[in-house]
């Protein structure tokens, strides 16, 4: 057999490259135009210059190469002058996207941390084979297959660790308090990763529900926690979205019209080709009322996030609170290369039901999941019927705009008449000032102080769900900090610090001991918003009056601007 040289690499690429190219651009797969002959010659002549560039590099560069991963480089270089969500997905990055939309993996069910120089368990997930077999936080995976994870990061430790459903993986831990080494030889099954890790009937009455983000089940979940939180008869709700970093489309729509009449128009959407203009509305006739609804969003609520709380606001269907969301209004259609490549691409923006974008128009942001159409080929998205009415909201905006904040944005209107904003994410109708993180709060957290006391605690201790950080537990912290070499000065225990390392060592103490469910009863008695919120649904019981405090507390935010020097 001939050997295939770097050449033969290089020539067999751009003949590849150049049929995708003219397929592509001649108007069958992606709806395009025909380009000109200018244009076609133009992209062989490019493809013809970057393959003799290549050529070049591997045949004369001082050293080696990799051609493969030159070649990978220049992808994700020509995606990124895009923009910041058009991607190159291959090997762990593509399997975390899979893992995200579909909502499930294979693999043991650990929740992973760094510390202390190896991959560490925080907490197994109820009802998966480290559960059953005992796996506990704070345990230390020390070794994976017969090869040490001293120095792992959190990936590759995924990475051995997940696998096909019914194969089996053999590792070692080292557990806190005593000597040996356990060892492990675990069958992987499907794990089930829940989009709404908590919900509760507070005892106000409220319910609460949190959705961490948009995948195929979400809005199934949604529905079983909804259905379980009408029985115990709430007299409210508080949706938490917050740090949602979004999802699915098909997910957005499916969770928004749980909550909207037959026939609202939920979001629609607009790109370059025809097929990426689509109108969405609400088909579900099993919908959710008959209380006041709160959307609780921050600066990280992203996406689908926005696209739900944009179209609660915007039919005056709920309060939205907290801070004005991230602004990713933009929708990416995921394009499968291979069986663990793919290119998630830009294809078009999304607008409110109002008329609004809320994109914010900057290079920078956060780790979020975008909101992707899957297609695996040409399927398009579930869609309302073409006979479906008009949208009932004025898609169009005024020529006013308002000062916030300094910032003018488009102003838009809701349903009853109610002013929203467009332009860089969605404005919440109550604006709550974020809590701010102290220095010493972020060095705790970074260094997982708070965990691994706990850690160090529950070996001698036992505590129930209602564990509460003592002084002599606060104490014995502060001792083991000495241990731990962690530098501080006796003027940042503030009660402010104080108060947020009593909570940080109950919630980790508590996961340890009970898991996440109990975790999430601690950290919410503690959270700032959530109670400001419930305070501000005992004082205004219906959601007529609480869109009336929200416009009051507008007022006396323009007053106090107004009064600026």
């Amino acid at each position: 057999m001939k050997r295939l040289t770097a050449r033969h690499f290089i020539i067999g690429f751009a003949v590849l490259a150049l049929f995708v190219v003219t397929i592509g651009v001649s108007g069958g797969a992606f709806g395009q135009s025909k380009p000109t002959k200018s244009q076609t010659s133009d992209v062989y002549h490019d493809l013809e210059i970057f393959t003799k560039i290549l050529e070049k590099i591997t045949q004369n560069y001082v050293d080696e190469v990799d051609t493969h991963q030159l070649i990978e480089k220049a992808i994700e270089g020509m995606l990124s002058e895009l923009d910041p969500h058009s991607q190159y997905l291959a090997g762990l990055e593509y399997e975390d996207l899979m893992v995200s939309t579909r909502g499930e993996f294979g693999g043991l069910g650990i929740l992973i941390s760094f510390r202390d120089n190896y991959p560490t368990v925080m907490s197994p997930i109820d009802g998966t084979p480290a559960e059953r077999a005992g796996i506990r936080g704070g345990d230390q995976i020390t070794e994976i297959e017969g090869n040490a994870t001293e120095g792992w990061s959190v990936d590759k430790a995924v990475g051995f660790l997940r696998g096909e459903p019914g194969t089996k993986v053999r590792f070692k831990v080292s557990r806190p308090g005593q000597t040996d080494a356990i060892e492990y030889v675990l069958v992987r099954e499907v794990i089930n990763v829940s989009s709404v890790p908590y919900y509760s009937k507070m005892d106000d009455g409220i319910g609460y529900i949190r959705v961490s983000n948009f995948a195929k089940k979400t809005a199934q979940e949604l529905n079983d926690a909804l259905h379980d939180l009408e029985k115990q008869a709430i007299r409210g709700l508080v949706l938490d979205f917050r740090s949602n970093p979004g999802g699915l489309l098909q997910s957005a729509t499916e969770v928004t019209e749980q909550f909207l009449d037959k026939d609202k128009l939920l979001v629609y959407t607009k790109g370059r080709l025809a097929n990426a203009n689509r109108k969405y509305y609400s088909s579900n006739r099993d919908i959710h009322k008959g209380y006041p609804i709160v959307v609780m969003v921050n600066e990280n609520s992203a996406s689908a996030a926005e696209i739900f709380a944009g179209a609660m606001q915007d039919w005056d269907a709920a309060v939205v609170v907290g801070q004005t969301s991230f602004g990713k209004g933009t929708v990416q259609t995921v394009f499968t290369l291979s069986e663990t490549e793919a290119v998630k691409l830009t294809t078009a923006k999304y607008y409110t039901p109002s008329g609004r974008s809320i994109h914010k128009d900057e290079r920078e942001h956060p780790d979020e999941e975008d909101l992707v159409a899957m297609n695996d080929g040409g399927g398009e998205m579930d869609l309302r019927p073409d006979d479906a009415p008009e949208e009932k909201l004025d898609a169009g905006t005024t020529e006013l705009k308002e000062a916030k904040d300094d910032i003018e944005k488009p102003v838009f209107y809701t349903s009853s008449g109610r002013v929203v904003y467009g332009g860089g994410g969605i404005t919440p109708d109550i604006e709550y000032t974020p809590r701010e993180y102290t220095e010493l709060m972020r060095r705790l957290e970074r260094d997982g102080l708070g965990f691994s006391f706990a850690v160090d605690y529950l070996k001698n201790h036992e505590i129930t769900e209602d564990f509460k950080t003592t002084d002599a537990i606060l104490a014995d912290f502060y001792k083991f900090l000495g241990t731990k070499k962690f530098e501080y000065k006796k003027e940042e225990l503030t009660q402010e610090n104080v108060d947020y390392i009593r909570t940080m060592i109950a919630r980790e103490a508590v996961n340890n001991k009970f898991g996440r469910k109990a975790m999430y009863k601690v950290v919410l008695g503690a959270d700032p918003e959530l109670q400001e919120t419930l305070k501000m649904m005992e004082k205004h019981p219906t959601l007529k009056e609480m869109f009336t405090f929200a416009e009051d507390q507008k007022g006396v935010k323009k007053a106090a601007v107004t009064k600026k020097p």
